[in-house]
């Protein structure tokens, strides 16, 4: 009987159009259930405990499709709702208006002093640095302290689909368009290079390779073998020690006389020595003590 003149005089209220407040309550449970014709309910709940007292007025108009109600402002113990459109990203996609940080556009990520991070299995995996400082904007893949505008902790691959990928820099001019560019060729193995630990000694040296594809920086000449030979007075034959330079069987080794003009003395290789690093040479005649062998080695 009390439900029923409960809901007439709700029901009068409501048809009356009179300014009243009305109060639902219960003293045992705190909640009030909404009903339909329908046996289930729909249930507000007060806490058990620590209930402050305040007021929620509702919104005088309907809202749109996907507004939420929020509190627009509130007045001592009174919060006034209002319909707000919620800028929120769809899992499936969202239709802007115009991407950007500027008024009116649209972005993903912060509007505050603080950082942007991805994660992956609740695992940190991509930051954009926002905090203010020297690395403001810096992306870091796999690190939380990225120490360049981009800096991945692990391999980068450059991937394609039949056309060699490049890694490519561009020339360090304002307007320049012009690139640099570094790309591999195909292969049937993994190659990997491992740089020098040090800077160049001196200008003009090159980096040279192992098989095994660790670089080192050597002067170009390191691979051509020289020296300047005085013979034994009245000999044929000379055995000319070629060390430092480690000759190879395969070297292309050429020699000449150096003597007085007027005179012509040929010379010619007689055998290369690998393991003892000597070359011997033959002359047409025997060398006297002012007269030198000169003798060039080229590496393969």
């Amino acid at each position: 009987m009390r439900r029923i003149m409960q809901t007439t005089c709700i029901a009068l209220l409501m048809m009356t159009g009179a300014v009243v407040s009305t109060m639902a309550q219960s003293t045992t449970t705190g909640t009030l259930n909404l009903r339909n014709g329908q046996p289930a309910t729909v249930s507000l709940t007060l806490p058990a405990t620590g209930v402050t007292g305040y007021k929620m007025e509702l919104p005088p108009t309907i809202g749109a499709k996907g507004q939420a109600l929020t509190v627009s402002s509130i007045s001592g113990t009174t919060a006034t709702l209002g319909w707000t459109s919620m800028p929120y990203w769809s899992l499936t996609g969202s239709s802007i208006t115009t991407g950007g940080t500027g008024v009116g556009q649209q972005f993903i990520g912060t509007s505050n002093s603080q950082d942007l991070v991805l994660a992956a299995n609740a695992a940190e995996r991509l930051r954009i640095v926002g905090v203010a400082g020297p690395t403001l904007g810096f992306v870091g893949i796999g690190t939380a302290t990225p120490k360049a505008s981009l800096d991945v902790q692990g391999d980068v691959l450059l991937s394609n689909t039949g056309s060699a990928s490049q890694l490519k820099f561009l020339e360090p001019t304002a307007d320049g368009v012009n690139t640099t560019s570094f790309k591999a060729q195909a292969q049937a193995m993994d190659i990997a290079y491992t740089l020098p630990a040090t800077p160049p000694t001196v200008d003009g040296q090159v980096m040279t390779a192992t098989t095994g594809g660790v670089m080192t920086w050597t002067s170009p000449t390191n691979a051509i073998g020289k020296g300047r030979y005085t013979p034994v007075n009245g000999e044929y034959v000379h055995v000319i020690t070629t060390t430092p330079y480690d000759i190879k069987l395969n070297d292309v080794v050429l020699v000449t006389v150096m003597n007085a003009p007027g005179t012509t003395i040929s010379a010619s290789v007689t055998a290369i020595d690998d393991v003892a690093n000597t070359i011997t040479v033959e002359t047409s005649v025997p060398l006297g003590p002012t007269e030198k062998l000169l003798w060039i080695s080229l590496g393969n």
